[in-house]
Protein backbone atom coordinates (compact mmCIF):
# COMPACT_ATOMS: atom_id res chain seq x y z
CA UNK A 1 0.00 0.00 0.00
CA UNK A 2 1.64 3.16 -1.41
CA UNK A 3 0.90 6.71 0.89
CA UNK A 4 -1.99 7.39 -1.60
CA UNK A 5 -4.04 4.54 -0.88
CA UNK A 6 -3.47 4.59 2.95
CA UNK A 7 -4.51 7.96 3.37
CA UNK A 8 -8.06 7.10 1.26
CA UNK A 9 -8.37 4.43 3.20
CA UNK A 10 -7.70 5.95 6.76
CA UNK A 11 -8.31 9.76 6.08
CA UNK A 12 -11.83 9.28 7.30
CA UNK A 13 -11.16 8.03 10.75
CA UNK A 14 -8.15 10.84 11.10
CA UNK A 15 -10.69 13.72 10.29
CA UNK A 16 -13.25 12.34 12.95
CA UNK A 17 -10.69 12.25 15.74
CA UNK A 18 -9.10 15.99 14.69
CA UNK A 19 -12.74 17.06 14.81
CA UNK A 20 -12.92 15.50 18.39
CA UNK A 21 -10.07 16.79 19.38
CA UNK A 22 -11.18 20.33 18.78
CA UNK A 23 -14.02 20.42 21.50
CA UNK A 24 -13.34 22.77 24.62
CA UNK A 25 -12.25 19.58 26.44
CA UNK A 26 -12.62 15.88 26.48
CA UNK A 27 -16.36 15.18 28.06
CA UNK A 28 -17.59 11.85 27.94
CA UNK A 29 -21.02 12.06 29.37
CA UNK A 30 -21.72 7.99 29.01
CA UNK A 31 -19.70 5.17 28.75
CA UNK A 32 -20.68 4.85 25.19
CA UNK A 33 -18.65 7.94 24.65
CA UNK A 34 -15.67 7.13 26.10
CA UNK A 35 -15.36 3.63 24.22
CA UNK A 36 -15.79 5.38 21.12
CA UNK A 37 -13.34 7.96 21.59
CA UNK A 38 -10.56 4.87 22.84
CA UNK A 39 -11.46 2.89 20.06
CA UNK A 40 -10.94 5.65 17.41
CA UNK A 41 -7.41 6.65 19.14
CA UNK A 42 -6.76 3.35 19.34
CA UNK A 43 -6.80 3.33 15.71
CA UNK A 44 -5.49 6.28 14.18
CA UNK A 45 -2.20 5.40 16.78
CA UNK A 46 -1.97 1.95 15.09
CA UNK A 47 -2.12 4.06 11.90
CA UNK A 48 0.61 6.08 12.98
CA UNK A 49 2.53 2.60 13.41
CA UNK A 50 1.86 1.19 10.71
CA UNK A 51 2.96 4.90 8.56
CA UNK A 52 6.39 5.13 10.45
CA UNK A 53 7.61 1.87 9.70
CA UNK A 54 6.58 2.27 6.01
CA UNK A 55 7.42 6.14 5.00
CA UNK A 56 8.71 7.33 7.76
CA UNK A 57 9.93 10.64 6.28
CA UNK A 58 6.25 11.54 4.86
CA UNK A 59 4.13 14.26 5.50
CA UNK A 60 1.59 11.74 6.10
CA UNK A 61 3.49 10.36 9.13
CA UNK A 62 4.24 14.12 10.65
CA UNK A 63 0.37 14.47 10.27
CA UNK A 64 -0.54 11.77 12.16
CA UNK A 65 2.14 12.10 14.71
CA UNK A 66 0.70 15.29 15.65
CA UNK A 67 -3.00 14.21 15.49
CA UNK A 68 -2.22 10.94 18.32
CA UNK A 69 -0.16 13.88 20.01
CA UNK A 70 -3.37 15.83 20.59
CA UNK A 71 -5.51 12.94 21.57
CA UNK A 72 -3.47 12.15 23.86
CA UNK A 73 -3.02 14.75 25.72
CA UNK A 74 -6.93 15.27 25.46
CA UNK A 75 -7.59 11.64 26.83
CA UNK A 76 -4.99 11.29 29.37
CA UNK A 77 -4.40 14.41 31.03
CA UNK A 78 -6.27 15.73 33.81
CA UNK A 79 -8.18 19.42 33.41
CA UNK A 80 -6.67 22.54 35.00
CA UNK A 81 -6.36 22.67 38.85
CA UNK A 82 -7.42 25.75 40.19
CA UNK A 83 -10.99 28.30 40.44
CA UNK A 84 -12.10 27.30 36.98
CA UNK A 85 -11.83 23.51 37.28
CA UNK A 86 -13.92 23.54 40.55
CA UNK A 87 -16.50 26.30 39.30
CA UNK A 88 -16.74 24.20 36.32
CA UNK A 89 -17.89 21.01 38.31
CA UNK A 90 -20.53 23.13 40.60
CA UNK A 91 -21.47 24.88 37.38
CA UNK A 92 -22.05 22.23 35.02
CA UNK A 93 -20.80 18.88 35.40
CA UNK A 94 -22.24 18.12 38.96
CA UNK A 95 -25.94 19.04 37.91
CA UNK A 96 -25.24 17.27 34.76
CA UNK A 97 -24.66 14.02 36.30
CA UNK A 98 -27.10 14.49 38.78
CA UNK A 99 -30.10 14.64 35.81
CA UNK A 100 -28.20 11.69 33.74
CA UNK A 101 -28.12 9.26 37.43
CA UNK A 102 -32.04 10.82 37.81
CA UNK A 103 -33.55 7.86 37.61
CA UNK A 104 -31.44 5.90 40.51
CA UNK A 105 -32.10 8.93 42.71
CA UNK A 106 -35.89 8.96 42.19
CA UNK A 107 -35.50 5.16 43.34
CA UNK A 108 -33.39 6.45 46.30
CA UNK A 109 -36.14 9.48 47.41
CA UNK A 110 -39.19 6.79 46.58
CA UNK A 111 -37.43 3.97 48.90
CA UNK A 112 -36.63 6.66 51.64
CA UNK A 113 -40.10 8.42 51.43
CA UNK A 114 -42.40 4.91 51.43
CA UNK A 115 -40.56 4.30 54.97
CA UNK A 116 -41.43 7.62 55.84
CA UNK A 117 -45.10 7.41 55.34
CA UNK A 118 -45.45 3.75 56.50
CA UNK A 119 -43.71 5.02 59.56
CA UNK A 120 -45.94 7.95 60.15
CA UNK A 121 -49.33 5.89 59.41
CA UNK A 122 -48.23 2.74 61.47
CA UNK A 123 -47.20 4.69 64.67
CA UNK A 124 -50.10 6.96 64.05
CA UNK A 125 -52.58 4.14 64.31
CA UNK A 126 -50.92 2.53 67.48
CA UNK A 127 -48.17 4.51 68.78
CA UNK A 128 -46.34 1.67 70.71
CA UNK A 129 -45.17 0.30 67.34
CA UNK A 130 -42.87 2.93 67.08
CA UNK A 131 -40.41 0.96 69.62
CA UNK A 132 -40.43 -2.01 67.45
CA UNK A 133 -39.55 0.17 64.48
CA UNK A 134 -36.57 2.48 65.85
CA UNK A 135 -34.46 3.05 68.80
CA UNK A 136 -35.85 3.00 72.08
CA UNK A 137 -34.44 6.91 72.72
CA UNK A 138 -36.10 7.59 69.64
CA UNK A 139 -39.82 6.44 70.22
CA UNK A 140 -39.59 7.74 73.77
CA UNK A 141 -38.92 10.86 73.43
CA UNK A 142 -40.61 13.59 75.18
CA UNK A 143 -42.35 15.25 72.25
CA UNK A 144 -44.42 17.64 74.66
CA UNK A 145 -41.32 19.92 75.12
CA UNK A 146 -39.93 19.84 71.77
CA UNK A 147 -38.74 22.90 70.55
CA UNK A 148 -35.70 25.31 70.06
CA UNK A 149 -35.52 26.28 73.86
CA UNK A 150 -34.63 21.75 73.95
CA UNK A 151 -31.76 22.43 71.24
CA UNK A 152 -27.78 23.05 72.43
CA UNK A 153 -26.65 24.21 69.63
CA UNK A 154 -23.12 22.80 69.18
CA UNK A 155 -23.48 19.41 70.51
CA UNK A 156 -27.11 18.31 68.80
CA UNK A 157 -26.25 19.92 65.73
CA UNK A 158 -22.53 18.02 65.19
CA UNK A 159 -23.87 14.70 66.13
CA UNK A 160 -27.12 15.41 63.70
CA UNK A 161 -24.11 16.14 60.97
CA UNK A 162 -22.44 13.62 62.02
CA UNK A 163 -24.97 10.88 61.59
CA UNK A 164 -26.13 12.54 58.02
CA UNK A 165 -22.54 12.19 56.59
CA UNK A 166 -22.46 8.68 58.09
CA UNK A 167 -26.05 7.86 56.53
CA UNK A 168 -24.63 9.17 53.05
CA UNK A 169 -21.51 7.09 53.13
CA UNK A 170 -23.65 4.05 54.34
CA UNK A 171 -26.08 4.19 51.67
CA UNK A 172 -23.24 5.10 49.14
CA UNK A 173 -21.03 2.16 50.14
CA UNK A 174 -23.92 0.25 50.11
CA UNK A 175 -23.71 -0.12 46.85
CA UNK A 176 -21.39 -2.91 46.80
CA UNK A 177 -23.62 -5.07 48.74
CA UNK A 178 -25.58 -5.09 45.81
CA UNK A 179 -27.54 -2.27 46.84
CA UNK A 180 -29.30 -3.98 49.70
CA UNK A 181 -27.56 -2.59 52.48
CA UNK A 182 -28.27 1.27 50.59
CA UNK A 183 -32.00 -0.11 50.71
CA UNK A 184 -31.91 -0.87 54.22
CA UNK A 185 -30.24 2.42 54.88
CA UNK A 186 -32.60 4.28 52.96
CA UNK A 187 -35.39 3.13 54.41
CA UNK A 188 -34.47 2.97 58.16
CA UNK A 189 -33.66 7.21 57.93
CA UNK A 190 -36.80 7.84 56.62
CA UNK A 191 -38.58 5.67 58.94
CA UNK A 192 -37.75 6.94 61.63
CA UNK A 193 -38.53 10.79 60.32
CA UNK A 194 -42.08 9.13 59.73
CA UNK A 195 -42.28 7.69 63.65
CA UNK A 196 -40.96 10.96 65.13
CA UNK A 197 -43.64 12.73 62.73
CA UNK A 198 -46.40 10.85 64.15
CA UNK A 199 -45.53 10.67 68.09
CA UNK A 200 -45.02 14.47 67.68
CA UNK A 201 -48.78 15.24 65.96
CA UNK A 202 -50.04 13.38 69.17
CA UNK A 203 -48.29 15.83 71.34
CA UNK A 204 -50.09 18.80 68.91
CA UNK A 205 -46.42 19.95 67.89
CA UNK A 206 -46.75 19.17 64.31
CA UNK A 207 -45.93 22.85 63.34
CA UNK A 208 -43.02 23.46 65.26
CA UNK A 209 -41.49 20.30 64.74
CA UNK A 210 -41.32 20.72 61.08
CA UNK A 211 -39.98 24.33 61.35
CA UNK A 212 -36.63 22.42 63.06
CA UNK A 213 -36.60 19.89 60.45
CA UNK A 214 -37.43 21.32 57.02
CA UNK A 215 -35.11 24.41 56.76
CA UNK A 216 -31.95 21.96 56.78
CA UNK A 217 -33.34 18.81 56.18
CA UNK A 218 -34.78 19.87 52.38
CA UNK A 219 -30.85 20.29 51.45
CA UNK A 220 -30.47 17.23 54.56
CA UNK A 221 -32.80 14.30 52.55
CA UNK A 222 -31.64 15.54 49.21
CA UNK A 223 -28.58 14.85 50.32
CA UNK A 224 -28.93 11.52 51.34
CA UNK A 225 -31.35 10.65 48.14
CA UNK A 226 -28.61 11.65 45.99
CA UNK A 227 -26.04 9.55 48.16
CA UNK A 228 -28.61 6.44 47.80
CA UNK A 229 -28.86 6.81 43.99
CA UNK A 230 -25.13 6.74 43.65
CA UNK A 231 -24.94 3.19 45.78
CA UNK A 232 -27.22 1.75 43.68
CA UNK A 233 -26.12 3.47 40.32
CA UNK A 234 -23.16 1.34 41.40
CA UNK A 235 -24.86 -1.73 42.65
CA UNK A 236 -26.62 -1.83 38.91
CA UNK A 237 -23.60 -1.51 37.23
CA UNK A 238 -22.24 -4.69 39.25
CA UNK A 239 -25.45 -6.76 38.37
CA UNK A 240 -25.52 -5.43 34.66
CA UNK A 241 -21.88 -4.29 33.30
CA UNK A 242 -23.45 -4.03 29.89
CA UNK A 243 -21.08 -4.10 26.63
CA UNK A 244 -18.19 -2.73 27.63
CA UNK A 245 -17.42 -5.28 30.41
CA UNK A 246 -17.29 -5.25 34.00
CA UNK A 247 -14.16 -3.72 35.23
CA UNK A 248 -14.45 -0.41 32.60
CA UNK A 249 -18.02 -0.47 33.55
CA UNK A 250 -17.27 -0.14 37.21
CA UNK A 251 -14.60 1.97 36.76
CA UNK A 252 -16.48 4.69 34.85
CA UNK A 253 -19.30 3.98 37.49
CA UNK A 254 -17.29 4.45 40.56
CA UNK A 255 -15.77 8.00 38.96
CA UNK A 256 -19.31 9.18 38.17
CA UNK A 257 -20.40 8.30 42.02
CA UNK A 258 -17.48 9.89 43.72
CA UNK A 259 -18.25 13.01 41.66
CA UNK A 260 -21.62 13.06 43.35
CA UNK A 261 -20.63 12.50 46.48
CA UNK A 262 -18.39 15.59 46.20
CA UNK A 263 -21.56 17.29 45.65
CA UNK A 264 -23.37 15.61 48.69
CA UNK A 265 -20.72 16.55 51.23
CA UNK A 266 -21.39 20.29 49.88
CA UNK A 267 -24.72 19.96 50.77
CA UNK A 268 -24.53 18.48 54.08
CA UNK A 269 -22.05 21.57 54.95
CA UNK A 270 -24.83 23.89 53.89
CA UNK A 271 -27.73 21.25 55.89
CA UNK A 272 -25.55 21.51 59.16
CA UNK A 273 -24.63 25.51 58.79
CA UNK A 274 -28.47 25.89 58.78
CA UNK A 275 -29.20 23.28 61.45
CA UNK A 276 -26.70 24.88 63.57
CA UNK A 277 -27.52 28.39 63.57
CA UNK A 278 -31.42 28.65 61.92
CA UNK A 279 -33.18 25.44 63.30
CA UNK A 280 -32.19 26.24 67.01
CA UNK A 281 -33.10 29.81 67.04
CA UNK A 282 -36.07 31.51 67.97
CA UNK A 283 -37.19 33.04 64.59
CA UNK A 284 -40.52 33.28 63.71
CA UNK A 285 -42.13 30.02 62.50
CA UNK A 286 -42.40 31.75 58.76
CA UNK A 287 -38.79 32.89 58.57
CA UNK A 288 -37.85 28.80 58.73
CA UNK A 289 -40.83 27.62 56.64
CA UNK A 290 -39.86 29.94 54.04
CA UNK A 291 -36.00 28.92 54.13
CA UNK A 292 -37.52 25.75 53.35
CA UNK A 293 -39.26 26.34 50.45
CA UNK A 294 -36.15 29.23 49.34
CA UNK A 295 -33.45 25.85 49.80
CA UNK A 296 -35.95 23.53 47.76
CA UNK A 297 -36.97 26.26 45.05
CA UNK A 298 -32.88 26.75 44.56
CA UNK A 299 -31.85 23.32 44.69
CA UNK A 300 -34.99 22.57 42.16
CA UNK A 301 -33.55 24.85 39.54
CA UNK A 302 -29.60 24.29 39.95
CA UNK A 303 -30.00 20.40 39.69
CA UNK A 304 -32.98 20.76 36.90
CA UNK A 305 -31.54 23.37 34.72
CA UNK A 306 -27.81 24.50 35.81
CA UNK A 307 -25.33 23.94 33.01
CA UNK A 308 -27.60 23.04 30.23
CA UNK A 309 -26.62 25.71 27.90
CA UNK A 310 -23.46 24.97 25.98
CA UNK A 311 -20.10 26.73 26.33
CA UNK A 312 -18.34 28.19 24.34
CA UNK A 313 -15.09 26.31 22.80
CA UNK A 314 -11.98 26.93 24.93
CA UNK A 315 -8.68 28.08 23.27
CA UNK A 316 -6.25 26.32 25.77
CA UNK A 317 -5.37 24.31 23.53
CA UNK A 318 -5.31 26.64 20.20
CA UNK A 319 -1.92 26.72 19.55
CA UNK A 320 -2.00 22.62 18.84
CA UNK A 321 -4.75 22.95 17.05
CA UNK A 322 -3.94 25.81 14.98
CA UNK A 323 -0.51 23.63 13.99
CA UNK A 324 -3.07 20.81 13.57
CA UNK A 325 -4.93 23.05 10.62
CA UNK A 326 -2.18 24.45 9.63
CA UNK A 327 0.24 21.44 9.39
CA UNK A 328 1.31 20.04 6.47
CA UNK A 329 -0.08 19.45 3.49
CA UNK A 330 -0.75 15.13 2.95
CA UNK A 331 0.13 15.07 -0.62
CA UNK A 332 0.27 12.15 -2.28
CA UNK A 333 3.21 10.28 -3.21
Amino acid sequence: MNVKQFRQAHENSWRELERACRTRRQSFKSAEQLDAYARLYRQVSSHLSYAKTHFPTNEVTEYLNSLVGIAHNRFYQADKTGFSAVWRFVATDLPALFRRMGGYIAVSAGVSLAAMLYGYIVTLHSPLAAYQMVPAQIAGVNTAHIGPHTWDDPVIASEIMVNNILVSLYAFVGGVTLGLFTLYILWKNGLMLGVLAALVQSSHKTAVFWSLILPHGVTELTAIFISGGAGLAFAHRIISPGQYGRSRSLVHALREAVSLMFGVAGMLLIAGTIEGFLTPSFLPLWVKYGTAILTAVLWFLYYGWAGRKNHRPDSGDSRNQEGLRNGPAMRDS
